[in-house]
């Protein structure tokens, strides 16, 4: 874990306070019950992202794309979503919306190879980092930003089955108690 993990979180964790959000986009319901999310997660993801299906719900010429994972009560179940801003509060039955509330977060920057990537730097922050910096985690989604850093990675290197190429950059929140 911990060589993946090095390779991989290129700053350390910084806590921030992130204003609240409206999001608007797509989920997906899945477990970590015999490692399931690794079946489905990919799949929808590249159905929503390589046929840009968040294009026309987008503000800005940047795509800023969040990731979520929200835990259901049973700590295995989980909603993931992939959405953008919604600022307008548009409302269509066709897209999932979601409030991200404002509060504390540790963020920090990494290379997204792949899921097994994420999953160890979540890890990591969770049962080393934080515990050794005194942290809890709130009850909140925990997400993953991608912006230009990314998408421009994605669009010259592409992924080969499971890993993507090139140097994709992504800014990993977990949200913490203050």
């Amino acid at each position: 874990m911990k060589r993946i993990v090095n390779k991989n979180m290129l700053s350390t964790p910084k806590f921030i306070q992130l204003p609240g959000k409206r999001l608007i986009g797509y989920k997906l319901i899945t477990t970590l019950k015999n490692n399931q999310q690794k079946e489905d997660i990919p799949p929808f993801f590249h159905e929503i992202y390589d046929n840009n299906k968040l294009s026309g719900l987008q503000r800005g010429d940047e795509l800023k794309m969040h990731c979520l994972f929200s835990m259901h009560e049973n700590q295995e179940n989980f909603d993931y979503y992939i959405a953008v801003e919604n600022p307008n509060n548009i409302k269509n039955e066709c897209y999932d919306t979601l409030q991200l509330k404002k509060g504390a977060y540790i963020t920090v920057d990494f290379i997204k190879r792949n899921n097994k990537a994420v999953h160890l730097i979540m890890m990591y922050l969770r049962n080393v980092w934080m515990q050794a910096n005194g942290c809890v985690e709130r009850k909140a989604p925990a997400f993953i930003l991608y912006d230009n850093r990314f998408h421009s990675n994605y669009a010259k290197y592409g992924c080969k089955g499971d890993d993507y190429l090139g140097n994709p950059l992504a800014t990993l929140f977990l949200p913490v108690e203050t």
